[in-house]
C-alpha cells in the first residue's frame, strides 16, 4: 500500500512540474505570417498566446539566401516592406532571446499576369465602353481591396488560433510523459522481480 501511495505522489508532482515546463517552453514560441500585395509585402509576428513581437527584427531573404531586407516590427508586430523581387522570399523574424520564426512567400508568377492582361485587352476590344490601363487597374485595385481586407484579418486570426497551445495538448503532453515513466516503471519491477 506504501508503494503504490509513493507512486501516485510521484506521478503528482512529476505532471505538475510537466505541466510548469510545458507552459514555460512553448509561451514563447514565435510565429509570423506574411502575404504579398505587388511590390508590398505585409506581415505579422506574434508569440502562442497571441500578443505581439514588438520591435523584433525583419530579415528578408532572396532565393539565392542574399538578404535584401532589414525591418523591425512595430508596436503591434505588424511589419511592412517594399521590394522589386519577384522570386521565392524567406522572412526571418529574430524575436529576441533567440527566439525565431520563419515563413515563405511564394515567387509571383508572371505568366499568369501576362495572359490577365491579354485577356483584359481582348475583352475591352469587344466592349463599347473604353477605358486606358491606369483607370483599368486602379477600378480592379480597389475592388480587390475590399474584398480582401476583411479575407487578411480572418486568416491572421486564424494562424493564431493554430498556433495557441489548447488543453488538449497539454494534457496529450503530460500522458505521453506518464506512459513513458510508467513503461520504465514496469520495465524496473519485472527486473526486480527476476
Amino acid at each position: 500500500m506504501e508503494k503504490k501511495f509513493r507512486l501516485i505522489k510521484i506521478i503528482s508532482v512529476i505532471s505538475i512540474l510537466s505541466f510548469f515546463f510545458v507552459q514555460s517552453v512553448l509561451a514563447h514560441k514565435v510565429s509570423t505570417y506574411a502575404y504579398r500585395e505587388g511590390d508590398k509585402i505585409k506581415g505579422e509576428c506574434y508569440f502562442v498566446d497571441g500578443s505581439p513581437c514588438k520591435k523584433s527584427k525583419v530579415e528578408v531573404y532572396n532565393s539565392r539566401g542574399e538578404k535584401v531586407i532589414e525591418t523591425y516590427t512595430d508596436d503591434k508586430g505588424l511589419y511592412l516592406f517594399e521590394t522589386p523581387e519577384k522570386g521565392e522570399l524567406k522572412i526571418v523574424i529574430m524575436a529576441g532571446e533567440s527566439h525565431r520564426a520563419e515563413y515563405k512567400i511564394s515567387a509571383l508568377k508572371d505568366r499568369e499576369k501576362d495572359k490577365e492582361k491579354k485577356e483584359l485587352s481582348k475583352n475591352s476590344e469587344n466592349t463599347k465602353v473604353t477605358f486606358n490601363k491606369d483607370e483599368l487597374r486602379l477600378i480592379v485595385s480597389e475592388a480587390v481591396e475590399k474584398e480582401m481586407a476583411g479575407l487578411r484579418e480572418e486568416i491572421s486570426l486564424l494562424h493564431k488560433k493554430m498556433d495557441k497551445i489548447s488543453l488538449r495538448d497539454i494534457i496529450g503532453g503530460l500522458g505521453y510523459i506518464i506512459g513513458v515513466w510508467a513503461i520504465i516503471m514496469l520495465i524496473k519491477k519485472r527486473k526486480n522481480a527476476s
